[in-house]
């Protein structure tokens, strides 16, 4: 495989199921020995009591290896939504147990898995346009900031535990139609939950997600870029890597400004709100900006960025 042939697989997914703690500990070391296996398997997997939540990348032949051990031990019909992208978006495999797959502070509130008021793209467009319905974004900021629904309610959240509070404090009329939506889908599965046990008995949620619907209706309804939780930063309306939008080496969170480090002279791009924060944070990284901060002489450091780590990495699972 040449460099100027790479394609990377991405696959996300996730299924709540009951497991036991002997199943979710045997379960995560075959995965991490598939992931020692194939060179090119990067991603995480949350795993616990109530199921699993993924993102993976890799080449195509070591994502579907991992698929089919996923598929083979949990269940055969497992919805997994692929993308590509020409760089691995992870920068290593990991696996972590956990007591809530998706983190509501609700680890008693597990969804079953039967359908629960789920629409596709074709419907949730309709119910879109209906009269008298509240469309709700559950996700953060720093992701509502870069793409949105048109029409849709931002809570403006900075964690996902905040929405339930945020619902009791919207006013909302609980006879009200309203639609919920997330990223890939599994946030509206237990938000779906706590809006029935406040008393939303008309809620439906946007079955696979933003990125399920981006796959059927690029251009439609969808304004902006939706947030992902790695190095592609965000997807575009075709699900292809953001080429605005790129993650601030001092917050995480997706920036667009362009510096040059006031350390090392490596390009770099930061988000406005930590460009506000002083001098220091015009660096490439917090260690240039701690060095920086503490006056050290800068110093002119060649680099290994992790595209080119990456390129190694499938390059040599091609082999």
């Amino acid at each position: 495989m040449s460099e100027k042939n790479i394609t990377v697989t991405v696959s996300t997914f996730y299924l709540f199921k009951p497991l036991s703690e002997s199943f979710v500990e045997d379960l995560k070391t075959r995965l991490e020995a598939l992931s020692e296996r194939e060179a090119s398997l990067c991603g995480l997997i949350l795993l616990g009591s109530e199921g699993i939540n993924s993102t993976v990348a890799g080449s195509k032949e070591a994502v579907t290896k991992l698929k089919q051990l996923v598929s083979l031990e949990l269940d055969d019909k497992i919805w997994f939504k692929d993308s590509e992208c020409e760089f691995l978006p992870f920068s290593r495999f990991k696996v972590k147990i956990k007591s809530e797959i998706v983190t509501l502070g609700r680890p008693d509130l597990v969804p079953s898995e039967t359908v629960n008021h789920h629409l596709s793209p074709d419907e949730w467009d309709k119910a879109l346009q209906e009269e008298d319905v509240v469309c709700i974004d559950t996700r953060n900021t720093y992701e509502t900031d870069i793409g949105i629904f048109k029409g849709a309610l931002d809570f403006r959240i900075d964690d996902f535990q905040e929405f339930t509070a945020k619902m009791k404090d919207s006013g909302i009329d609980k006879d009200k139609k309203i639609l919920i939506y997330c990223t890939g889908g599994i946030r509206c599965e237990k938000a779906i939950l706590e809006l029935q046990e406040l008393g939303y008995n008309n809620v439906h949620q946007l079955n696979g997600g933003i990125i399920n619907y981006l796959a059927e209706k690029p251009n439609s309804m969808w304004e902006g870029e939706c947030f992902v939780f790695d190095h592609r930063v965000a997807l575009d309306q075709n699900l292809n890597p953001s080429k605005q939008y790129f993650l601030c080496p001092h917050c995480g969170q997706p920036g667009t400004k362009k510096i040059e480090c006031r350390q090392c002279g490596t390009e770099q791009v930061v988000c406005d709100t930590c460009l506000e924060l002083g001098p220091e944070k015009e660096t490439c990284s917090k260690n240039c900006a701690n060095h920086y901060k503490l006056g050290n002489k800068s110093t002119r450091i060649h680099k290994d960025s992790f595209s080119q780590r990456a390129k190694k990495a499938l390059s040599a699972s091609a082999t």
